[in-house]
């Protein structure tokens, strides 16, 4: 089943407010915040091990009043995608500010560390998308799918663009297979915690990890 797209919206949760006596403003900022609340909630414990009990509590609200706002948990979580953009899916664009045509074009290190650093910003969206896509939640496969996807994308397309002996050899797509794979691996090591110290820093992880692959596949001399 796909996303209903009419969970969550701000006007039906300024509707919820009228009827619970509070201002449509008062409501919208209350929805707002009990999202905030309930992405990091389940990006910590998954979607099946957040309670609408414990989200209430944690948002300082009692249960009736929650389901004012959200009906259910699956209304919930699309409402959480809703509000990072991410449904409809949102086009992840990757590369130089505006559409200058004299713009250098990125090279592979920074295009690379740019994805990385694009996940690092929104690390609790995407611990929440890799833990319920691997618990077989639908709605999040589905998100997860399309986001790496785009991150696959842009790879492959910067190879085609700019190393044709990559493109000529083991494919395009094979590279960015391969890269992508590398960057989520990454991704998974600093939320699993076993970097150590150099995950305290992430934009310098994201320039290291990347200048390392870069290096790897450098062109041949």
């Amino acid at each position: 089943m796909g996303p209903k797209m009419s969970v969550g919206t701000p006007h039906q949760g300024d509707a919820h407010a009228e009827r619970s006596g509070a201002t449509p403003g008062e409501g919208s900022a209350t929805r707002r915040r009990i999202l905030q609340i309930a992405l990091t909630l389940m990006a910590q414990r998954g979607v099946d091990g957040t309670s609408m009990r414990d989200l209430a509590s944690a948002a300082g609200l009692n249960v009736a009043s929650l389901y004012h706002y959200f009906p259910s948990k699956r209304d919930l979580l699309e409402s959480v995608l809703i509000e990072q953009g991410f449904l409809p899916i949102r086009p992840v664009h990757i590369g130089p500010e505006g559409n200058d045509p004299a713009a250098e074009p990125l090279t592979l290190a920074q295009l690379l560390a740019e994805i990385m650093r694009s996940m690092f910003e929104v690390e609790d969206f995407v611990r929440l998308m890799v833990g319920e896509a691997m618990r077989g939640e639908a709605t999040a496969r589905a998100v997860g799918v399309d986001l790496f996807g785009a991150f696959e994308s842009a790879i492959e397309d910067w190879v085609e663009n700019n190393r044709p002996d990559l493109d000529e050899g083991p494919g395009a797509a094979a590279v960015a297979r391969l890269l992508s794979a590398m960057v989520v691996g990454i991704f998974i090591q600093h939320a699993a915690d076993v970097l150590g110290e150099e995950g305290d820093d992430l934009t310098a992880l994201s320039l290291d990890r990347a200048r390392e692959a870069a290096s790897i596949l450098r062109p041949p001399e």
